[in-house]
């Protein structure tokens, strides 16, 4: 790929050392998050952990205004987050998101794609955030996918459409098992963009 892309992904190999599948390298996972408290920040932070858990997945994590051209064209996973702003998503993630398409050209054809979101209120909007997210990548024809969960007994599986967190005075901070949750989107979008990569 590009310079920067390459040495990006060369950083994230040296730090997690995943085994290269069939297909000769392993699977690029991209999260990239939009903070402000630093409790998106720390949703990031889980939803990468769950893509390590997949063997033959490279897992880099980056701020929005810190992601590139680059980075996302060499991606074959990306995971989108950001908090609720007012039932939606804040101006700095969705200028940069529009970015990527008018501006920079990214073609994310193929791409698997999943989506976490964080909000301070029960409800507040932040599936709404998440339904955003998605429909982003459907319109720039990515695959979306979103974390499974089961009952006590693992009989009955059942699917969401991303992962999110309540973080405002009723439920300050992100709790274990909101982190589970973003856990589980990220090894959900790693394990299927492995799969479709054929590694």
């Amino acid at each position: 790929m590009l310079a920067l892309a390459a040495s990006g992904w060369a950083c994230a190999s040296a730090a997690t050392a995943p085994s290269a599948g069939p297909a000769g390298r392993p699977a690029r996972i991209l999260v990239v998050y939009y903070s402000r408290h630093g409790n998106t920040e720390k949703m990031a932070q889980g939803v990468a952990e769950g893509a390590r858990r997949v063997a033959g997945a490279e897992v880099v994590v980056k701020k929005v205004n810190e992601a590139t051209k680059e980075d996302l064209a060499a991606a074959d996973g990306i995971l989108l987050g950001c908090p609720t702003f007012f039932a939606n998503i804040p101006g700095a993630m969705k200028t940069a998101m529009d970015d990527w398409n008018w501006k920079w050209k990214v073609d994310f054809t193929d791409k698997v794609g999943g989506a976490f979101s964080t909000g301070g209120g029960q409800t507040g909007g932040k599936e709404h955030v998440v339904t955003s997210l998605l429909l982003f990548m459907l319109s720039n024809r990515m695959v979306v996918a979103g974390p499974l969960y089961s009952d006590a007994e693992g009989k009955d599986v059942w699917g969401e459409p991303g992962s999110s967190a309540m973080t405002g005075p009723l439920d300050p901070g992100v709790s274990p098992a909101e982190l589970d949750g973003a856990r589980r989107v990220g090894e959900r979008v790693a394990r299927l963009t492995k799969k479709m990569k054929g590694s």
